[in-house]
């Protein structure tokens, strides 16, 4: 078969193409670098280093590695993402506190960015899910209008759509606790329900223990969810003082287990975490993300 005229044209490319490869001379080779230029980069090396360290020392985490520490602590913040200003302060606390945030308020969004927006500060973010309370009354009551209440009356599969539809505002969110919840959480069918959902996504479970009747640590041990309960809450005296006992308490009992404390945003329990954290570091209390309290502790209930 003849050869066409373009076909040829290309055949001859390709042969010059490949005749350039061969003889082409091969390239330079860099130039070596000279000791002034090498010492330039270790100055610059050892500037970076001095910074980080610097960076650490001034503004960095304090953490007591967990085998050094006398006592074991994790401490929740709830309701964040209804406000800004009290919760850049508790961010900026160089202590490793848990963050969880409601799916219904204005800022859920904007919160979980500013957690995320440090990877040198890690901050552990958990949602937290609404659930009906005795008082029906709390749930029309000020924002929480604007919160989708997992309620007793919803079937099964409601409950599950609820919370994956309260996950997928929260997405960066490694565990659950309840928002209010003392009808709900004492419900076992409704509580099993939801369990199901935490672990197909291997999510951990604290149970708030806004009713003693609850049934939400039960259902997550039974369902093999990683779980541990509220011990105390630092704010259900919301004075200054009482806060400073409540956390005298929890980090007492943090020495005999870990210890998960719950607390809001306020003026005083900024105030007195402020003071006190630094102190309980000195004293050998670890303030620890939730998910590595439950490292520490049976991983799962048996069912």
């Amino acid at each position: 078969m003849p050869i066409l005229p373009r076909q040829a044209l290309l055949l001859a490319w390709i042969a010059a193409a490949c005749v350039g490869f061969v003889v082409a001379p091969a390239p330079a080779s860099p130039p070596a670098m000279t000791h002034e230029e090498i010492a330039a980069i270790q100055r610059g090396i050892d500037r970076l280093v001095d910074d980080t360290r610097a960076w650490q020392r001034e503004r960095g985490d304090v953490v007591i590695p967990w085998p050094e520490a006398q006592g074991h602590l994790a401490i929740v913040i709830d309701d964040v993402g209804r406000e800004l200003h009290l919760f850049e302060q508790l961010l900026g606390l160089r202590f490793q506190l848990t963050f969880s945030v409601l799916p219904g308020s204005v800022y859920a969004a904007g919160a979980q960015l500013r957690l995320r927006g440090d990877r040198r500060r890690y901050r552990e973010i958990m949602l937290h899910l609404p659930m009906e309370p005795i008082d029906a009354s709390h749930m029309q009551a000020g924002a929480e209008v604007r919160e989708t209440f997992l309620r007793v009356d919803d079937d099964p599969d409601t409950l599950r759509a609820k919370l994956e539809f309260a996950l997928g505002i929260v997405p960066a969110a490694v565990g659950v606790n309840n928002h209010m919840g003392s009808r709900l959480s004492a419900d076992a069918v409704a509580m099993d329900s939801l369990m199901s959902v935490l672990r197909d996504r291997g999510l951990y479970f604290v149970d708030s223990r806004t009713t003693a009747a609850t049934q939400a640590e039960s259902a997550a041990r039974r369902a093999g969810v990683r779980t541990l309960p509220r011990a105390v809450f630092l704010d259900e005296d919301p004075t200054e003082e009482a806060i400073d006992r409540a956390l005298s308490q929890a980090a007492k009992m943090s020495r005999e287990r870990p210890t998960v404390a719950i607390a809001h945003p306020s003026p005083e329990v900024i105030r007195v975490l402020d003071a006190r954290l630094p102190e309980l570091r000195r004293q050998g209390v670890g303030i620890y993300p939730v998910s590595q309290l439950l490292r520490a502790v049976e991983p799962a209930g048996v069912p």
